[in-house]
């Protein structure tokens, strides 16, 4: 059984890691957007129904959500930018299933994949990622952590952050086996 004090560093530890992983998620998702800006905008209006003008509007102020919540989550930001990063995965997760339970093809670009259309494993990735944001406020500790825990933290969540962007292809190469 572990102690308090050893138990409270491993909260910390694992929020830290949900933290970054977060923050690289937003960023990666914000920058995988910005590669391939014009076929994220028009899958907007194809994919989700958005009219264009109104998609000319959307994609660069969900690009700079994403990229300000990185920021601020990078910068050492905790509670308040968890909180706005879980409504606004959550929100984009539950409109990709809705979309992709009531049209047969559908593509978001979320992480700059334009041509390729969502599959089961984006959406189980996106539910991923929304556990993990959850999970940060069941761990969120006030303890400070040295500064070598925490680059131990960051480096972990950017293998996370890797491998839960990777998922399609991770699970589309185990199925080939």
């Amino acid at each position: 059984m572990l102690t308090p004090v050893l138990s409270t560093l491993l909260a910390a530890f694992l929020s830290d890691i949900a933290r970054y992983c977060i923050a690289l998620l937003l960023l990666a998702a914000s920058v995988g957007k910005l590669r391939s800006y014009g076929d994220f905008r028009a899958n907007l209006a194809t994919s989700f129904g958005v009219p264009p003008a109104a998609a000319s509007l959307a994609a660069p102020a969900l690009v700079a959500a994403e990229l300000w919540l990185a920021g601020w989550l990078l910068a050492g930001g905790a509670q308040l930018p968890m909180l706005l990063s879980l409504l606004l995965l959550g929100t984009l997760t539950a409109i990709l299933a809705w979309r992709y339970f009531t049209h047969s093809v559908v593509r978001c670009s979320c992480f700059g994949e334009a041509a390729r259309p969502v599959s089961q494993y984006d959406l189980l990735r996106n539910v991923l990622v929304v556990g993990i944001n959850g999970a940060y406020f069941a761990l969120a500790q006030e303890t400070t952590l040295s500064i070598a825990t925490t680059v131990l933290a960051a480096g972990l969540a950017a293998i996370v952050c890797v491998a839960t962007i990777s998922l399609h292809d991770i699970a589309i190469l185990a199925k080939a086996d």
